[in-house]
């Protein structure tokens, strides 16, 4: 028997292997997200999500695409719907800008940012507060730059409402989608008249 009839022979009794047994297999175990999108107050996001929650959200400028999303949050995903349930409860927390029963998944992030973006999640619907209360929140007072990099690296912005933190002089400063889109979300919860 040659080498060629052995193979064939083998092949007919080995299962075909489905088309999306990896897809399947890395959404499984976590090692990538599901990617859909959903509106917001800001006009459409990219949201990606596991079985544990949220992990990145991204609002949607005109150009962009998934897989600028996926290079932007370095992470692996796979375009899906949002399941309806999750889609209306994103949509319904975003306009109203109470996110903080939204489940979020922030195994990916460290310690220290994770700490931050959680007393971020205290603030109140139209309300802010100054980067030096986030570093006193942390019991870190002297860590007000630190602060201002962790939010600025904030991957699920609008979730965690990393707008509602401004400068201590009042003004609004910076943000990961230009200081516009920050006084939109602060106008749209009532934060700025």
């Amino acid at each position: 028997m040659t080498t060629n009839n052995v193979e064939t022979m083998i092949a007919r009794h080995i299962p075909e292997t489905p088309t999306d047994l990896h897809q399947r297999t890395v959404l499984a175990v976590g090692a990538a997200d599901r990617i859909g999108t959903a509106d917001s107050p800001v006009g459409p996001v990219w949201l990606a999500w596991s079985p544990r929650g949220i992990t990145a959200v991204t609002p949607m400028f005109a150009d962009a695409t998934i897989d600028d999303f996926l290079a932007h949050h370095r992470r692996e995903g796979y375009g899906s719907e949002l399941p309806r349930s999750l889609r209306s409860d994103v949509e319904d927390a975003l306009a109203s800008g109470r996110t903080d029963e939204l489940e979020v998944d922030m195994s990916g992030i460290g310690d220290y940012q994770r700490s931050v973006l959680a007393a971020c999640q205290t603030i109140p619907v139209g309300q802010v507060r100054p980067y030096g209360w986030i570093a006193e929140e942390i019991g870190n007072p002297g860590s007000v730059r630190a602060v201002g990099t962790a939010l600025g690296r904030n991957p699920i912005p609008l979730v965690v409402p990393c707008h509602r933190v401004v400068r201590s002089d009042g003004s609004i400063g910076q943000y990961a989608f230009g200081p516009e889109m920050k006084e939109a979300l602060l106008r749209n919860e009532g934060a700025i008249l």
